[in-house]
């Protein structure tokens, strides 16, 4: 008959749960890196040193205030894994315009539109070009899992012939429930440069989003997201543009493979325009013109490698 030490036996219940909770912990690991449940919105999570993983997004803006308007970005990621705390992604970036007498005058033009002096404005308008490359840095001050409070910087430079940017990240993020639930919330902020036709636009964004996520079963999990997007002309915060927001809904499934996220977000009727030219392109408490359309979708499909 096989014997132990009372102190020894007395420990196996405690041995026996510190295991369990660490093989959770793992699991719920395992079940979040790499992933973006949100559709918009950065999580504190980094990727496993190591590893690689390929992303591509389809982000879609739809409609105006009449006519048709469609711009789809394209977005191809390399994402890797530095260490445990850093990450880092190459992106190209193109972009698919279709315009055609969206505007509130009749005219064809739109957000991200490149319009030559020569256009005919009541035509319909296209565009379909590679656009810029960006260099996506992700280092994680505090981890979601296992501190209180999960928090990232964020900096991303966006090179191209025609558009130049510098993005900036604060993220925070808190687990509930065992991981199941999160709430996430970005801090963004961006100065850029964006060539219209002969003229060049100098802008600075600002944006706040906030959005939870709820796994409520093995491999699905969805939730909603909130956007407040305000624009300063020029560099700087000194010149208020405009303010808009926005808000939906997002849907995540994953499989050890591959994942994907669905979400969608419609701009909510209370934007503010601070300039004249910014309150003409208002109607319905929705701005338009140059800024925003009433919805936007955006797929992202990831898989590790």
């Amino acid at each position: 008959m096989k014997t132990c030490h009372f102190k020894l036996c007395a420990n196996k219940p405690r041995i026996f749960i510190v295991a369990v909770s660490l093989a959770l912990q793992l699991v719920s690991v395992s079940a979040w890196a790499g992933e973006s449940p949100f559709g918009w919105i950065y999580t504190a999570d980094v990727q496993p040193p190591g590893t690689r993983q390929f992303q591509q997004w389809i982000d879609v803006q739809t409609k105006q205030s009449q006519g048709s308007y469609n711009n789809t970005r394209l977005r191809s990621e390399v994402e890797f894994g530095v260490t445990s705390k850093y990450q880092t992604s190459i992106y190209f970036n193109s972009r698919i315009i279709n315009a055609n007498q969206n505007q509130l005058d009749g005219t064809s033009a739109g957000p991200n539109t490149d319009i030559p002096d020569n256009f005919d404005p009541t035509s319909r308008y296209r565009l379909s070009r590679g656009e810029s490359i960006s260099w996506e840095n992700l280092y994680q001050l505090t981890n979601p899992l296992i501190d209180p409070v999960g928090v990232a910087l964020y900096f991303e430079p966006t090179w191209g012939p025609r558009n130049k940017e510098l993005e900036f990240k604060l993220i925070l993020q808190k687990n509930f429930l065992d991981d199941r639930l999160i709430w996430v919330s970005n801090l963004v902020t961006a100065i850029e440069s964006n060539k219209r036709g002969s003229e060049t636009e100098k802008a600075t964004e600002l944006d706040l989003l906030t959005g939870v996520s709820y796994r409520f079963a093995n491999s699905w999990s969805a939730g909603v997201e909130l956007r407040n997007h305000r624009e300063f002309s020029g560099y700087g915060y000194k010149t208020p543009n405009h303010s808009a927001w926005f808000a939906g809904p997002n849907l995540h499934y994953a499989t050890k493979k591959w994942w994907a996220t669905l979400a969608w977000r419609h701009q909510l009727p209370v934007a503010r325009g601070f300039q004249d030219d910014q309150r003409e392109v208002i109607t319905g408490g929705r701005i338009y013109g140059d800024e925003h359309a009433r919805d936007q979708f955006v797929l992202k499909v990831g898989v590790p490698f």
